[in-house]
């Protein structure tokens, strides 16, 4: 994330968590893949998304 260790140190547990979920949805998360891969053919009609 490109914090240095006394930036981590002052931060509260809360802040950095923060800035994990931040990073995470900003780069990918496996997590936000796995999601993606859970709509059907079908449901991404429905919302008007073609051509897959």
């Amino acid at each position: 994330m490109g914090f240095t260790p006394s930036e981590i140190d002052k931060m509260s547990l809360w802040e950095f968590m923060a800035c994990r979920d931040g990073w995470n949805a900003a780069h990918g998360s496996e997590k936000d893949r796995i999601e993606a891969q859970e709509f059907s053919d079908e449901s991404l009609r429905e919302i008007g998304i073609e051509g897959f």
